[in-house]
Protein backbone atom coordinates (compact mmCIF):
# COMPACT_ATOMS: atom_id res chain seq x y z
CA UNK A 1 0.00 0.00 0.00
CA UNK A 2 1.23 3.32 -0.86
CA UNK A 3 2.40 5.62 1.83
CA UNK A 4 -0.49 8.27 2.92
CA UNK A 5 -0.21 11.80 1.83
CA UNK A 6 -1.01 14.42 3.97
CA UNK A 7 -0.84 17.96 2.84
CA UNK A 8 -0.94 20.80 5.12
CA UNK A 9 -3.27 23.80 3.98
CA UNK A 10 -4.54 27.29 5.84
CA UNK A 11 -7.08 28.57 3.14
CA UNK A 12 -10.43 26.44 1.60
CA UNK A 13 -8.41 26.97 -2.08
CA UNK A 14 -5.27 25.65 -0.75
CA UNK A 15 -7.68 22.39 0.86
CA UNK A 16 -9.48 22.28 -2.45
CA UNK A 17 -6.09 21.81 -4.05
CA UNK A 18 -4.98 19.37 -2.08
CA UNK A 19 -8.10 17.27 -2.13
CA UNK A 20 -8.11 17.43 -5.78
CA UNK A 21 -4.56 16.63 -6.30
CA UNK A 22 -4.94 13.28 -4.24
CA UNK A 23 -4.30 14.49 -0.72
CA UNK A 24 -5.17 11.64 1.91
CA UNK A 25 -4.90 13.65 4.41
CA UNK A 26 -4.89 17.44 5.11
CA UNK A 27 -3.26 19.18 8.15
CA UNK A 28 -5.86 22.42 8.47
CA UNK A 29 -4.08 24.92 10.17
CA UNK A 30 -4.23 28.86 10.04
CA UNK A 31 -1.25 30.30 9.28
CA UNK A 32 1.35 28.16 7.91
CA UNK A 33 3.31 31.38 7.79
CA UNK A 34 3.32 31.18 11.74
CA UNK A 35 4.25 27.20 11.30
CA UNK A 36 0.75 26.48 11.75
CA UNK A 37 -2.04 27.62 14.28
CA UNK A 38 -5.21 26.32 15.28
CA UNK A 39 -7.51 27.37 12.47
CA UNK A 40 -11.19 28.67 12.16
CA UNK A 41 -14.54 26.27 12.66
CA UNK A 42 -15.40 27.73 10.46
CA UNK A 43 -12.89 27.40 7.78
CA UNK A 44 -12.66 23.15 8.70
CA UNK A 45 -16.67 22.91 8.32
CA UNK A 46 -16.29 24.88 5.03
CA UNK A 47 -13.61 21.61 3.78
CA UNK A 48 -15.97 19.11 5.23
CA UNK A 49 -19.16 20.38 3.48
CA UNK A 50 -16.75 20.67 0.20
CA UNK A 51 -14.94 16.99 0.87
CA UNK A 52 -18.25 15.28 1.77
CA UNK A 53 -20.68 17.17 -1.20
CA UNK A 54 -18.01 15.99 -3.69
CA UNK A 55 -17.62 12.39 -2.70
CA UNK A 56 -13.50 12.48 -1.22
CA UNK A 57 -12.64 10.35 1.13
CA UNK A 58 -9.91 12.78 2.79
CA UNK A 59 -9.42 13.11 6.25
CA UNK A 60 -9.26 16.19 8.10
CA UNK A 61 -6.83 16.54 11.09
CA UNK A 62 -6.88 19.89 12.67
CA UNK A 63 -3.53 21.65 14.10
CA UNK A 64 -4.21 22.70 18.22
CA UNK A 65 -1.72 25.51 18.71
CA UNK A 66 -2.93 28.66 19.89
CA UNK A 67 0.22 30.95 19.21
CA UNK A 68 3.00 31.49 17.55
CA UNK A 69 6.47 30.96 18.62
CA UNK A 70 8.80 27.83 19.11
CA UNK A 71 8.74 27.29 22.84
CA UNK A 72 5.74 24.87 22.53
CA UNK A 73 5.15 26.01 26.58
CA UNK A 74 1.50 26.78 27.73
CA UNK A 75 0.41 28.31 30.60
CA UNK A 76 -2.76 26.70 32.00
CA UNK A 77 -4.99 29.18 30.05
CA UNK A 78 -3.78 28.49 26.96
CA UNK A 79 -4.62 24.87 27.73
CA UNK A 80 -7.86 25.63 28.34
CA UNK A 81 -8.16 27.97 25.40
CA UNK A 82 -6.96 24.90 23.30
CA UNK A 83 -8.77 22.11 24.46
CA UNK A 84 -12.36 24.41 23.89
CA UNK A 85 -10.95 24.89 20.41
CA UNK A 86 -10.52 21.09 19.97
CA UNK A 87 -13.75 20.26 21.54
CA UNK A 88 -15.70 22.65 18.73
CA UNK A 89 -13.50 21.29 16.15
CA UNK A 90 -14.24 17.59 16.85
CA UNK A 91 -17.96 18.36 16.73
CA UNK A 92 -17.68 20.58 13.58
CA UNK A 93 -16.21 17.58 11.54
CA UNK A 94 -12.55 17.35 12.41
CA UNK A 95 -11.18 13.32 12.09
CA UNK A 96 -7.89 13.73 14.31
CA UNK A 97 -5.81 16.51 15.79
CA UNK A 98 -2.63 17.78 16.07
CA UNK A 99 -0.58 18.99 19.40
CA UNK A 100 2.65 19.09 20.82
CA UNK A 101 4.02 20.85 24.31
CA UNK A 102 7.28 20.71 26.09
CA UNK A 103 8.37 21.91 29.49
CA UNK A 104 10.74 24.75 30.03
CA UNK A 105 14.02 22.40 29.62
CA UNK A 106 13.00 21.08 26.73
CA UNK A 107 11.27 18.01 27.18
CA UNK A 108 7.87 16.47 26.34
CA UNK A 109 5.15 17.76 28.47
CA UNK A 110 3.59 14.72 29.62
CA UNK A 111 0.73 16.19 31.84
CA UNK A 112 -0.68 19.16 28.83
CA UNK A 113 -0.20 15.95 25.74
CA UNK A 114 -2.32 13.68 28.33
CA UNK A 115 -4.75 16.29 28.54
CA UNK A 116 -5.31 16.95 24.89
CA UNK A 117 -5.31 13.11 23.45
CA UNK A 118 -7.78 12.54 26.70
CA UNK A 119 -10.23 15.66 25.36
CA UNK A 120 -9.50 13.75 21.25
CA UNK A 121 -10.20 10.45 22.81
CA UNK A 122 -13.66 11.61 23.93
CA UNK A 123 -14.66 11.62 20.71
CA UNK A 124 -12.79 8.55 19.52
CA UNK A 125 -10.41 10.54 17.42
CA UNK A 126 -6.79 10.21 16.85
CA UNK A 127 -4.10 12.71 17.36
CA UNK A 128 -0.34 13.82 15.91
CA UNK A 129 2.69 15.34 17.68
CA UNK A 130 3.97 17.48 16.01
CA UNK A 131 7.24 18.76 15.04
CA UNK A 132 8.08 20.13 18.65
CA UNK A 133 9.44 16.74 18.80
CA UNK A 134 12.30 17.30 17.12
CA UNK A 135 12.90 20.39 19.78
CA UNK A 136 13.80 17.56 22.03
CA UNK A 137 17.31 16.15 22.29
CA UNK A 138 18.35 13.62 19.57
CA UNK A 139 19.88 11.24 22.09
CA UNK A 140 16.84 10.61 24.00
CA UNK A 141 15.05 10.01 20.40
CA UNK A 142 14.25 6.67 22.01
CA UNK A 143 13.13 7.47 25.02
CA UNK A 144 10.69 10.28 24.24
CA UNK A 145 9.27 7.71 20.98
CA UNK A 146 8.38 4.92 23.52
CA UNK A 147 7.37 8.04 25.94
CA UNK A 148 4.43 9.96 23.46
CA UNK A 149 3.92 6.55 22.28
CA UNK A 150 2.83 5.71 25.85
CA UNK A 151 0.72 8.99 26.08
CA UNK A 152 -1.94 7.83 23.53
CA UNK A 153 -0.23 10.20 20.35
CA UNK A 154 -0.88 7.78 17.15
CA UNK A 155 1.73 9.59 14.84
CA UNK A 156 4.61 11.82 15.15
CA UNK A 157 5.32 14.75 12.56
CA UNK A 158 9.28 15.02 12.29
CA UNK A 159 12.20 16.18 10.55
CA UNK A 160 14.04 13.91 11.73
CA UNK A 161 15.74 17.12 14.84
CA UNK A 162 16.76 18.74 11.25
CA UNK A 163 15.48 21.68 9.30
CA UNK A 164 14.63 19.37 6.54
CA UNK A 165 13.31 15.19 6.51
CA UNK A 166 15.94 15.43 3.98
CA UNK A 167 18.92 16.98 6.35
CA UNK A 168 17.40 14.66 9.30
CA UNK A 169 16.94 11.49 6.66
CA UNK A 170 19.25 9.17 9.01
CA UNK A 171 17.31 10.46 11.68
CA UNK A 172 14.41 9.68 10.66
CA UNK A 173 15.24 5.77 9.87
CA UNK A 174 16.36 5.27 13.12
CA UNK A 175 13.09 6.86 14.64
CA UNK A 176 11.14 3.93 12.10
CA UNK A 177 12.72 1.47 13.25
CA UNK A 178 12.40 2.54 16.94
CA UNK A 179 9.01 2.25 16.12
CA UNK A 180 8.45 -1.22 14.73
CA UNK A 181 10.31 -2.13 18.03
CA UNK A 182 7.87 -0.85 20.31
CA UNK A 183 5.06 -2.73 17.55
CA UNK A 184 6.83 -5.56 18.18
CA UNK A 185 7.05 -5.38 21.94
CA UNK A 186 4.31 -3.55 23.00
CA UNK A 187 1.53 -4.32 20.14
CA UNK A 188 1.35 -0.08 19.82
CA UNK A 189 1.53 1.15 16.28
CA UNK A 190 3.38 4.68 16.26
CA UNK A 191 3.75 6.34 13.00
CA UNK A 192 6.44 8.24 11.96
CA UNK A 193 5.76 10.54 9.36
CA UNK A 194 8.53 12.66 7.94
CA UNK A 195 7.80 16.65 6.74
CA UNK A 196 9.67 19.60 6.45
CA UNK A 197 11.28 20.32 2.62
CA UNK A 198 9.59 17.16 1.55
CA UNK A 199 9.30 18.36 -2.35
CA UNK A 200 8.68 16.13 -5.91
CA UNK A 201 12.11 15.76 -6.03
CA UNK A 202 12.73 14.35 -2.84
CA UNK A 203 9.21 12.79 -1.78
CA UNK A 204 10.69 9.12 -3.60
CA UNK A 205 13.86 8.91 -2.17
CA UNK A 206 12.70 10.38 1.62
CA UNK A 207 10.18 6.96 1.25
CA UNK A 208 12.23 4.83 0.16
CA UNK A 209 15.17 5.63 2.35
CA UNK A 210 13.11 5.77 5.08
CA UNK A 211 10.19 3.20 4.38
CA UNK A 212 7.90 5.26 6.26
CA UNK A 213 4.00 4.69 5.96
CA UNK A 214 3.01 8.10 5.43
CA UNK A 215 4.93 11.67 4.47
CA UNK A 216 4.04 15.07 5.26
CA UNK A 217 4.15 18.48 2.99
CA UNK A 218 2.98 21.34 1.90
CA UNK A 219 3.11 21.73 -1.80
CA UNK A 220 2.74 25.28 -3.03
CA UNK A 221 3.54 27.67 -4.98
CA UNK A 222 3.58 31.05 -5.35
CA UNK A 223 -0.01 33.14 -6.68
CA UNK A 224 0.93 36.50 -8.00
CA UNK A 225 -2.23 38.33 -6.66
CA UNK A 226 -2.89 42.05 -7.16
CA UNK A 227 -3.37 43.83 -4.02
CA UNK A 228 -6.30 46.25 -3.42
CA UNK A 229 -4.85 47.53 -0.11
CA UNK A 230 -1.09 48.84 -0.40
CA UNK A 231 -0.42 49.02 2.84
CA UNK A 232 1.38 46.06 4.62
CA UNK A 233 -0.28 43.88 6.95
CA UNK A 234 1.59 42.31 9.76
CA UNK A 235 5.08 42.50 10.60
CA UNK A 236 6.00 39.74 8.18
CA UNK A 237 3.45 41.24 5.15
CA UNK A 238 5.04 42.51 1.83
CA UNK A 239 2.59 44.20 -0.62
CA UNK A 240 2.95 42.53 -4.01
CA UNK A 241 4.67 39.17 -3.56
CA UNK A 242 1.27 37.26 -3.37
CA UNK A 243 -0.14 34.30 -1.67
CA UNK A 244 2.24 30.74 -1.13
CA UNK A 245 -1.11 27.96 -1.86
CA UNK A 246 -1.59 24.49 -2.70
CA UNK A 247 -0.83 23.61 -5.52
CA UNK A 248 -3.02 20.70 -7.24
CA UNK A 249 -0.18 19.55 -10.01
CA UNK A 250 2.69 19.47 -6.92
CA UNK A 251 0.32 17.20 -4.95
CA UNK A 252 -0.61 14.86 -7.86
CA UNK A 253 2.85 14.58 -8.58
CA UNK A 254 4.30 13.82 -5.35
CA UNK A 255 1.47 11.04 -4.67
CA UNK A 256 2.39 9.87 -7.74
CA UNK A 257 6.26 9.85 -6.78
CA UNK A 258 5.73 7.49 -3.42
CA UNK A 259 3.42 5.59 -5.25
CA UNK A 260 6.40 4.28 -7.62
CA UNK A 261 8.74 1.67 -6.65
CA UNK A 262 12.63 2.28 -7.41
CA UNK A 263 13.80 -0.51 -9.69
Amino acid sequence: MPPLLEICVDSFESAVAAVRGGADRLEVCAALSEGGLTPSVGLLSEIKCFIQKNNHRTKLYAMIRCRQGSDFCYSEPEMNAMVHDLKLLAHDGADGFVFGALTDDGNIHADQCRMIVTAAQTFGLSITFHRAFDCTEVGRMAENLKLVASLGFSTILTSGFERTAVEGLQNVVQLVNIAEQIRVEQGTKMVIMPGSGVTTENAQNIVQTTKCCAIHASARSLKKTDPVCALPMGSVSTVGDGLLVCDENIVRLIKIQIATEVI
